[in-house]
C-alpha cells in the first residue's frame, strides 16, 4: 500500500515539475533591446562575414546611417564599422526589414521578409548603408 500511494505522489510531483517547467518555457519573450549582442525576437541582425559568422551587431530599430554602429560581438570584423562591410543577416522579426545601398534609405532597396536568413546577394554585399521596417518604430 505505501509503495503504490509513494508511487502516486512522485507522479504528480513529476507532472507538476513539468507544468511549471512547460510555463518557463512557453513565457512571453523578452522585449528586443537593440545592440546588446543578443538576437532577440524582434531583431535584424547584421553579420561582418558571409553564412552568418564571425562578429555581428542587433537592431530593434530603423537605422539611417549604418557608419555610425560597429559590430559588437567577438570574432573577425569586431568593432569595425557597420556600413558597406556586412554579408550576411538574419531577421529575427514576425515583419519585413528593407536594407538600402544609401544613406536614408536611399540607393538600392532589398527587402527580407520574417524569419528570413542568408547572405547578400552581390548587390548588397558590403553595399548595405542603411535599413528600415514599418512595424519597429
Amino acid at each position: 500500500m505505501k509503495s503504490s500511494t509513494l508511487r502516486r505522489t512522485l507522479a504528480t510531483a513529476v507532472a507538476l515539475g513539468a507544468l511549471g517547467t512547460g510555463s518557463l518555457v512557453t513565457a512571453a519573450p523578452a522585449s528586443a533591446a537593440m545592440k546588446d549582442g543578443r538576437a532577440d525576437f524582434g531583431e535584424f541582425i547584421l553579420h561582418y562575414s558571409a553564412g552568418l559568422d564571425e562578429s555581428w551587431t542587433d537592431f530593434a530599430w530603423d537605422e539611417d546611417y549604418l557608419f555610425n554602429d560597429r559590430f559588437i560581438t567577438p570574432g573577425s570584423g569586431y568593432n569595425q564599422a557597420v556600413d558597406n562591410n556586412a554579408e550576411s543577416y538574419l531577421n529575427r522579426a514576425d515583419f519585413t526589414w528593407y536594407v538600402y545601398t544609401g544613406a536614408v534609405h536611399t540607393g538600392n532597396e532589398g527587402w527580407l521578409p520574417d524569419y528570413y536568413l542568408g547572405d547578400f546577394s552581390s548587390t548588397f554585399k558590403n553595399q548595405v548603408s542603411s535599413i528600415y521596417n514599418n512595424d519597429a518604430n
